[in-house]
């Protein structure tokens, strides 16, 4: 049988992996995949132990190498994030709709209400900790009608309110240091969701306009943000 050397005794191993591994709390469907790799490894032989009681690894079988190589392949996936994603994409759409749905029902759309941007806009100041780009969409059916602070991402995000016709559209605004993102649309309980990322600013507009004419308006704010 193949064996595999591995250079690095049982303790420093520990040792280095609580010093330097980033903990996730991983998905239910990745915990059941390792747990079918582990249990169709083979149980490896307890190792040696050398004189003085310190444990001799020495070798390992391929099968408890490969075990152990799944296990490493899969925190390194968790911690580039390519495990994962789509689930916070998923949780980011439904706690986005929770919030649109909320200032619906709650009669609260507003905390300042006008059609302003220069009115909207210094509103914030002192409200968050950024300076949210408010613009007004009336010439393209998309008028700007007021503002109000919400919660997302586990933070004070603005919430800049619009309408088309009769329907409001949220825009929630708020700081993200991840790289710029093209724009990605989903849909939950009947409402849709654009959700796009530039310059350092998360946007995520929602309503229960058809999904067009919401790109439509995504387009609008993209546009405005990015001209000086």
């Amino acid at each position: 049988m193949t064996k595999v050397r591995v250079n690095m005794e049982d303790q420093e191993l520990s040792q280095l992996l609580r010093m330097r591994a980033t903990r996730y709390q991983a998905p239910g469907a990745l915990r059941a995949r390792l747990q079918v790799a582990f249990d169709a490894a083979p149980t490896p032989a307890m190792p040696e132990r050398a004189s003085g009681g310190v444990r001799a690894w020495g070798w390992l079988s391929a099968a408890g190498a490969f075990a152990f190589g799944v296990v490493l392949a899969m925190g390194v996936a968790l911690g580039l994030g390519l495990v994962g994603a789509g689930t916070q994409s998923a949780d980011l759409t439904n706690a986005v709709v929770a919030s649109h749905v909320r200032s619906l029902m709650a009669s609260h759309l507003m905390d300042v209400a006008s059609t302003d941007q220069h009115t909207v806009k210094p509103w914030f100041n002192g409200k968050v900790d950024f300076s949210p780009p408010v613009s007004d969409f009336a010439g393209q059916g998309y008028p700007l009608v007021g503002g109000r602070l919400d919660y997302l991402e586990h933070r004070t995000v603005a919430a800049l309110v619009y309408r088309r016709n009769a329907h409001p559209i949220n825009l929630f605004v708020w700081p993200d240091r991840g790289a710029d993102a093209k724009e990605t649309v989903a849909s939950e309980q009947g409402y849709h969701v654009v959700q796009w990322r530039r310059s350092g600013m998360r946007f995520a507009a929602v309503s229960d306009v058809n999904t067009e004419e919401l790109k439509v308006f995504a387009d609008l704010v993209r546009e405005r943000a990015t001209t000086p």
